[in-house]
Formats: structure tokens, sequence, C-alpha cells
């Protein structure tokens, strides 16, 4: 059984890691608190990893800043490329923008956005994507917590 850590963005509920869990993944869960900022969800998903055989890391949102600072194999879904040039910077405090970073590469990475996204700019991921030879999964007339693709998997 694959075993997957799946990091949850601003305000998680884990909806996705059940959905995950519910297609036969085993899941370890962590919902960081991103008002606290990024360095304390970094290190506790570093001891999930060195505690347990994780195949891929999924990330949603915001969760990709802490997917992308480990290696090995991502599925990000409406990841937060660029926190610095989003049209609604607001939505993210300021520990948190402290903090962030601008994710520049990303091996063995697959990325799932929606058509549009009402949160994110969707050209940042796009230009993301084309930096590192990825072709993103586009979920047509969805929303930024993908809840058509999810319903569908």
């Amino acid at each position: 059984m694959k075993k997957i850590l799946f990091i949850g963005g601003y305000n998680s509920r884990g909806m996705k890691a059940n959905t995950l869990e519910s297609r036969g993944y085993k899941v370890l869960r962590l919902l960081p608190d991103y008002d606290k900022g990024l360095s304390p969800w970094i290190k506790q998903a570093e001891k999930i990893r060195n505690e347990n055989k994780i195949d891929e890391i999924h990330a949603s949102s915001t969760g990709a800043q802490v997917a992308c600072k480990f290696p090995g194999k991502k599925v990000l879904y409406s990841p937060v490329i660029n926190p610095f040039r989003q049209p609604r910077i607001s939505i993210f405090s300021k520990r948190f923008l402290k903090e962030a970073w601008i994710i520049e590469t990303a091996y063995q990475c697959k990325v799932i956005i929606p058509e549009e996204d009402e949160v994110l700019d969707n050209d940042i991921t796009l230009e993301f994507c084309k930096m590192n030879g990825i072709k993103p999964i586009v979920s047509k007339g969805d929303d930024h917590g993908l809840t058509k693709f999810f319903n569908t998997m």
C-alpha cells in the first residue's frame, strides 16, 4: 500500500486526505496552522518522513511551501509557488510571508490546478510548470479546492 504524507493548505480540514485514504492509500496528515509560520511544519514533516517510509508527498495550496523542501515524488494541488506575487496576498499572514519562499524547481512532481483559480494566479503556476518540464493536469470548471477533481477520483 502506497504511503502518502498529505500536507494541507490554509484552514485545511483534511478532506483531500480523506479522499486519498478512501482510494486505498495509507495517509499521514499534517494540517498546519500557517499563521504560526512555516518552520514548525517543515520540522514536523521531516519528523514524519524520518519515522515512516513515505512513498509520496501530496500538498495542497500553501502545503507546497513545506512539501518542496523535501526530495522525492510529489503531487501538488493548486500550489502556492510564489506567495509574493499573488493578487490576494492579504490572505497570507505576516509570519507566513516572512518564512515563505519562491518555489523554483521541483523534481518528480505532478501538478493539478483548476481551470481558473479564484485564489491564486494560475500564470505563476503555469510558468513554474513550464520551467520544470511539468505538464499540469487542469481540472475544467473547478475551484481552488479542486472539489470536482476530488469528487471524480
